[in-house]
Parts: C-alpha cells; sequence; structure tokens
C-alpha cells in the first residue's frame, strides 16, 4: 500500500471517528451556538441540516475504505491458484524443496462477536498485506480452505526446516504491531502449519495443503501463536476420519488415549500448586495424534461420557505417583464438558473413584467452561456442580472473561478459582487496556475471595506482570507445555531444585508476593 493511500485511510478514519465517537456528540451544541452567535440564523439552519449528511458520509467513506483495504489484496489468489502453482513445481522437477504454510489467525470468530465485521475484514486485509511483503514475488499466498491463508513458497534451500521455521517466525512478527479502526485497536496472533514437499512421498498438491493443514491443527491444539511442521508419524490426512472413526473405541479401552499434564504455579512461592490433565491420543502407528483431529470424533461417536472417565482415571493416578515420589502436588484438575456434565450419577462415579484411589476431593478440580454456569441453571448439569462441591471437589470456572457469568452463579456453584482467559491473557505486559481489564476481574475475585489462575501465558514478561497485578496461579507454555506423566517426574524435580536454588533471590511484588521470572 502506498504512502498516499496510508494518508487517505488515515484521514478517513479520523472522519469516521469525529462522525461516530458517541462522545463527540456533546460539542454538537457548543459549535451551533457557535455559527449562530458569529454568523446568523441562516448559518445555523445551513449547519444543522449538514451535520446528519456529514456522518452519512463518513459512514460510507469507512465503508469504501474497508474495501479498498480488501481490493489492495489483488495478489491474494484463491485456494485453486496455489494448487496449480503446487502442481507446476511437481511437473517442474525442481532440485530443491518446496513447502506449505498454513496460516490461521487465533479465535478471530470471537474477535468478530466482540468488535464487528468490519473489523475482523481489516486485520484479514491488512495481514495478507503484511504477509505479502515478506515471501518473494515468485511465492504465492492464497486464501485457504480450513485456513485464512496458504503461503507456497519455492525453491526452499538446505537446512529446508530451520528456513522454513525462520520464515514463520518472520511472519508471526508481523503481528507485533496491533490492527486499528477507528477508536479500536487489537492485537492478535497467528498459528502456523509447515510442510515440506520431501516429507511426503508424492508431493501431490491435496496431499501438501492436507498435510499441511494437519500440521496447522496440532498447532491451534497447542495454544495461539503456536508453529508446527507436519511429521510423518502424525499420519496423512484421508478424505474423512473413516480409519479413526473405527479405531476411537477400541483406543479408548487399550490405554492409547492418556493423559498429558501441563504444571501451573503459585505466583506467590513459584512452587507447583497443580497440574491440568488433557487428552492426548499415542497411536501405535501414526504416532502423536491431536485432540483437535480426535475429540471431534469421540463427540460424534457418543464417547465423550468414556473419555472423562479415561481422563479422570489418569488424572488420580497421576496424583499418587507424584505422591509416592514425594512431591507436594496439591491438586489436578480434569476438564468435564456439558455431555460429561449432564450424566444424573457423575457425582456419585467421581466420589467412588475418589475412594478407590484414596485421594482426598478438595484434591480435584472440576473445570468446566464460563458458559455451562451461565447458561444452566436448574438441570442436572447445575445439581451435578453442586453435589460435587458439596463433597468438597474444587470448581474452576475455564475461559473466565469471555463470556456472561453473573456474581450469582459463581456464589450459587460454590466456584472455587476462575481461569482468566487467553486472549486477555495475551500481551498483558504491553496492553494498558488489556491489564485494565485483568485489574478488575481480580478485583472481583478478591472482593469474593475466589482464586485466580492466568492461563496461557507464554513468555517471562507475562508472567511477572500477572504476579505484580495479584493473579494467584499461572499456567501456560512460560512454565511448560503438557507432557506425559514420566516427564512430569522429571520436570518437578528440576523445577524444584531451581527454585532452591533461586529462593533467595526471590524479587517481592509490592502485595509481598514473590514473582518467579523464568
Amino acid at each position: 500500500m502506498s504512502l498516499d493511500r496510508f494518508s487517505l485511510l488515515s484521514v478517513r478514519r479520523v472522519l469516521f471517528w469525529i462522525a461516530t465517537e458517541f462522545r463527540m456528540l456533546a460539542i454538537v451544541p457548543l459549535v451551533l451556538v457557535c455559527v449562530y452567535w458569529f454568523s446568523g440564523e441562516r448559518a445555523l439552519i445551513v449547519t444543522a441540516a449538514a451535520l446528519p449528511v456529514f456522518a452519512l458520509a463518513c459512514h460510507a467513506t469507512m465503508a469504501r475504505t474497508t474495501m479498498a483495504i480488501r481490493g489492495s489484496s489483488n495478489d491474494v489468489g484463491t485456494s485453486s491458484d496455489a494448487k496449480a502453482w503446487l502442481e507446476n513445481q511437481v511437473l517442474s522437477g525442481g532440485q530443491n524443496d518446496f513447502g506449505v504454510i498454513a496460516v490461521s489467525i487465533d479465535n478471530l470468530d470471537a474477535l468478530e462477536d466482540r468488535v464487528g465485521d468490519a473489523m475482523q475484514e481489516i486485520i484479514t486485509g491488512e495481514l495478507s498485506l503484511r504477509l505479502r511483503r515478506l515471501i518473494r514475488s515468485d511465492d504465492v499466498i492464497a486464501v485457504g480452505d480450513g485456513c485464512d491463508f496458504l503461503i507456497c513458497v519455492g525453491d526452499v534451500r538446505p537446512p529446508e526446516t530451520e528456513n522454513l521455521l525462520l520464515l514463520a517466525q518472520r511472519l508471526q512478527e508481523t503481528l507485533d504491531d496491533p490492527f486499528h479502526y477507528a477508536t479500536i485497536r487489537t492485537y492478535c496472533t497467528i498459528s502456523l502449519g509447515i510442510v515440506r514437499s520431501r516429507q511426503l512421498s508424492s508431493p501431490k498438491p491435496d496431499a501438501m495443503v492436507s498435510s499441511a493443514l494437519i500440521a496447522l491443527a496440532e498447532a491451534k491444539a497447542t495454544g495461539p501463536g503456536t508453529v508446527r511442521v507436519f511429521k510423518s508419524s502424525t499420519g496423512a490426512a484421508p478424505a474423512s476420519h473413516g480409519d479413526l472413526n473405527s479405531q476411537v473405541a477400541a483406543s479408548l479401552e487399550n490405554g492409547e488415549i492418556v493423559g498429558w499434564y501441563q504444571p501451573q504455579l503459585s505466583t506467590d512461592t513459584g512452587k507447583v500448586s497443580g497440574f491440568e490433565a488433557l487428552a492426548r491420543w499415542e497411536h501405535p502407528s501414526r504416532g502423536l495424534i491431536s485432540p483437535a483431529t480426535f475429540l471431534g470424533i469421540i463427540e460424534k461417536a457418543g464417547l465423550s461420557q468414556r473419555l472423562a472417565e479415561v481422563v479422570l482415571t489418569h488424572a488420580l493416578t497421576a496424583l499418587r505417583t507424584w505422591d509416592r515420589a514425594g512431591f507436594d502436588i496439591p491438586s489436578v484438575a480434569v476438564n468435564f464438558a456439558t455431555e460429561e456434565l449432564r450424566n444424573p450419577r457423575l457425582s456419585e462415579y467421581i466420589r467412588w473413584e475418589l475412594d478407590r484411589h484414596d485421594i482426598a476431593p478438595n484434591r480435584l478440580s472440576i473445570e468446566v467452561l464460563e458458559n455451562v454456569i451461565a447458561e444452566r441453571h436448574d438441570d442436572i448439569v447445575a445439581r451435578n456442580l453442586r453435589n460435587l462441591a458439596d463433597i468438597g471437589c474444587r470448581i474452576e470456572l475455564d475461559d473466565f472473561g469471555t463470556g456472561y457469568t453473573s456474581i450469582l452463579n459463581i456464589r450459587k456453584f460454590s466456584v472455587s478459582r476462575i481461569k482468566i482467559d487467553r486472549r486477555l491473557v495475551s500481551r498483558i505486559d504491553q496492553d494498558a487496556d488489556q491489564r485494565d481489564l485483568v485489574a478488575s476481574l481480580l478485583a472481583l475475585s478478591e472482593r469474593l475471595g475466589i482464586e485466580t489462575l492466568g492461563e496461557g501465558v507464554e513468555t517471562p514478561d507475562e508472567h511477572a506482570m500477572l504476579g505484580q497485578m495479584g493473579c494467584n496461579y499461572v499456567q501456560g507454555f512460560a512454565i511448560a507445555r503438557p507432557m506425559p506423566l514420566g516427564d512430569t517426574l522429571t520436570w518437578v524435580a528440576a523445577h524444584n531444585a531451581e527454585l532452591e536454588k533461586k529462593q533467595p533471590q526471590m524479587p517481592i511484588s509490592p502485595k509481598g508476593s514473590g514473582v518467579v521470572r523464568r
């Protein structure tokens, strides 16, 4: 986009802000009084008639600007263009590798709900321009099916994977600058899936694209802003998931679907306060299959209840393992979706499992999405949550800050802890508006006597900022990625040893809490 276009866009945004900013209505009477005072009644009538026309013109101007941004992305092709380019690469038989990068803007639908369609168009349009500037003229960027963009890169020289990862890093860095629309400013992240032609025995266009989408699904399941390279052990993408459909029931019974665990830390002490249990499918021939691939299959097969039972058993077994290893792990959290919470005998089953594993109820946290509590009141879901709280289990609200939970419901279900959604945590050290939002949630929680956990913490600065603001616990890649049970033993031992070394030098936050900077 040229400098002139940027200048024009800035002027149009200013006009739009003047016309649409609600607070600007306060100066309209002053403008009219001044016009009348200096120019008389006729000028007053002309000005009053012109103001609505001016406002409508500004709205039309911004609409045309949005279309201009979209139209300026004329270098962005379609998925058919990308596949034609890939077909040409195969036919040319070049000696160097070529690759496909699937790009997805994280949580774009939620952003659309929050700020509207226009902002979504601004982001996709401007992002396409930023990405286009980073790739060579011979490479292709296209709108993808199953992702936001496909980037096809030719002539990838050794070391191929490392060079593609460096390119992916530069692509992500294009989002360091915020996107602007009128008075709205927002940041985004992108997840990326990468595949190289030489990773596939037959690098046909459909196979290349589907493999990049598999890697992208793995990246999105891991967390926002993640990059994943396709691995042959992940398996080729079939036209349908028929092969997995036939295997998923058996996998739940033969131990292929297991629990992986992500640690949670106290911001006061730096100690491990617990783990969250997450389901992973360790397929004997296809390797690790991402939850984004198999959770939908399990749900369609009506096996969600069985999955919850398997993960619960693994989680309680993990607590026993940590106890025998001599580690002080206070609790483990297990996610329960609405379908599992509709089981009328759920509370009895969990009580029986706790007794069978000799685990105190307060060491088990039941994680439910915020919208479950917001939408459910007097049905079996509500009764189950109240019964589990009565048993002594901890009730935690996941993705808090994105729904419409009332304070009455938080009290009604005896919520022990809220997990602040990672979209609010991301860039909290850089965005003052985001800090204000989180500070209000922390203040509310403190008044209600409810613990808080910031999830999706990806940088040491985000970790430190949450500790300084008074968030009780943190969880995310800045601490550790999800890991198998065996790896948790090594990780906890190493973390405790490192904590002992750092304990005397641990900085103190204004509230007297130690903030661990990793």
